[in-house]
């Protein structure tokens, strides 16, 4: 595993969500379950006070101190500091391999148990840290906040709008690459199909099931598919069947039972490895956002791809219309997923209410990280400044409500700025994430405006944990 540079707060956001990972153990072997995290403390001692644990089945109580290694201990001279006398476990993100001493001891005796909590995520590193930067804290204090609110509120605009335009381009460069990748071996008419359908995949995946829905995707060969004609149902057994849903599949009724038969029929026609059920998440989501209603709308999306020229028609609609938001709301809501799913949320799991596949926010969404960026590459790939100016001034001026990303919420808030429309929604995602959480203050506008010619030092980064 690659050791990613984590501080000690980041560590804790990883350690205060349970879901992160599952079946603790100490270093000598004992199981280890919380009972209780204790409080946080920002003073000098151990990093949570108060805390109850379960240890080999016995309960301890008392502090918990977090370190990135286990031989952060040591390093931080914690021995021999009374203030860490009543600490009853060591949390470390990584194993220091180097060090002798497994477990710290203090009270000149008494050995504090050790957990690595690298040993027992439930994802990788690199997906929890995506997750935790996507959640900013209550805690998140941007380093030029609460000045940032005095600096004149249309410069603060042009610039995030700026930002904004180069993450919308850069969004299309990568629809753009993989668009590269798929021509060489399918026409471009084609990987333009699969191109859109991949990463509206993506979209629809979200946070907790963004890769499975990539993976899902790139499994999905447009071209044969088309040539197959599949009807509805059969669309559905591909998708469910590929993402792994219908492997020992118990449900008893009438769709579970068609659909299990179809991809019994089509499986050796489509000739890919399924993926693991288990692999996809439905911890903490709502009901509508379960992966399996996600995956039911990716199967209308596909069918219309395939059979009812969705691509062309998104395009002539982008390219004729006055107002995108409602044109690209009306031809997303049309998208019909299977009668079935429309009373159900999971195999054998009835809604209390109907199911209308995805929501106005997810719609949104996808309006703002898809649509807009596939549009500019058409513009790019048929040379075509008309649609490319088109894209950019309603990427600028098409209002929308209020932002659904909760970094766009904050950073909104903590600059005193209104993300009326998509290219300040974008702006500030991508400020957020290439200037104000590296600290880079004074290659930011707004930044040196507040900080003026003084030097930007390390107490004014950016808190986000």
């Amino acid at each position: 595993m690659k050791k990613l540079n984590l501080n000690e707060n980041f560590i804790c956001r990883i350690w205060e969500e349970k879901s992160n990972y599952s079946d603790l153990k100490s270093n000598d072997g004992r199981d280890v379950e919380i009972l209780e995290f204790g409080n946080r403390n920002i003073d000098a001692g151990p990093d949570y006070t108060d805390a109850k644990i379960k240890l080999g089945g016995n309960i301890l109580s008392g502090a918990i101190e977090i370190h990135r290694t286990t031989n952060d201990w040591k390093l931080h001279k914690h021995q021999g500091d009374g203030k860490y006398n009543d600490v009853i476990l060591q949390v470390a993100l990584y194993d220091d391999l180097f060090s002798k001493v497994k477990n710290p001891i203090v009270d000149q005796s008494r050995e504090i148990p050790t957990v690595v909590l690298s040993e027992f995520l439930s994802r990788s590193i690199h997906c929890i840290w995506k997750d935790i930067i996507n959640k900013p804290s209550e805690s998140f204090r941007l380093p030029c906040y609460p000045k940032s609110k005095e600096i004149i509120y249309e410069e603060k605009i042009s610039f995030i709008k700026e930002l904004g335009l180069i993450r919308l381009k850069h969004k299309s460069e990568k629809l753009g690459q993989r668009k590269k990748e798929l021509n060489k071996y399918i026409q471009p008419h084609i990987s333009d199909k699969h191109v859109l359908f991949e990463y509206l995949c993506e979209a629809l995946g979200y946070s907790k099931n963004k890769e499975q829905f990539i993976s899902l995707s790139r499994k999905i060969d447009i071209e044969k598919i088309n040539k197959l004609k599949f009807d509805k149902q059969q669309t559905d057994a591909l998708i469910f069947g590929l993402s792994g849903f219908l492997s020992d599949l118990k449900i008893e009724d009438e769709y579970s039972e068609d659909l299990f038969s179809n991809w019994i029929s089509i499986r050796g026609e489509i000739k890919k490895e399924e993926m693991i059920r288990s692999e996809w998440n439905f911890f903490r989501l709502r009901p509508p956002n379960f992966p399996t209603l996600r995956l039911s709308y990716a199967s209308g999306l596909l069918y219309e791809i395939l059979y009812n020229r969705f691509t062309e028609r998104l395009i002539i609609e982008f390219e004729e219309s006055t107002d995108i938001l409602k044109s690209m709301n009306e031809l997303f809501s049309m998208v019909n997923i299977s009668p079935y799913w429309k009373c159900h949320y999971n195999f054998g799991k009835k809604s209390k209410s109907e199911n209308k596949g995805i929501g106005s926010d997810r719609i949104k969404d996808i309006i703002s990280n898809v649509v807009f960026p596939f549009m500019y590459l058409i513009a790019e790939d048929t040379g075509s400044e008309n649609l490319k100016n088109k894209v950019e001034y309603f990427f600028k001026n098409n209002k929308q409500k209020s932002p659904s990303n909760e970094i766009s919420k904050v950073m909104q808030d903590q600059l005193a700025v209104n993300a009326i429309n998509p290219a300040t929604e974008q702006g500030l995602i991508f400020l957020h994430k290439f200037f104000c959480i590296k600290g880079k203050c004074e290659e930011c506008k707004i930044g040196r405006s507040v900080f003026e010619e003084d030097s930007v030092h390390e107490p004014l980064r950016i808190i986000i944990y």
